[in-house]
């Protein structure tokens, strides 16, 4: 597993502990928990 790998795992577990429904995008419902924490969002490119 690359160290960013063992990162996310750790940072799923921490935000799983602290109440957050973790889940990936294919699987996003946002009203499924109060706290959705979607996983790998990828941002919307800007023209800086």
């Amino acid at each position: 597993m690359t160290p960013e790998q063992k990162a996310r795992v750790s940072i799923d577990a921490l935000l799983t502990q602290a109440g957050w429904h973790v889940c990936d995008m294919a699987h996003a419902d946002i009203h499924a928990e109060r706290g959705v924490a979607l996983r790998e969002l990828q941002a919307l490119e800007t023209e800086a």
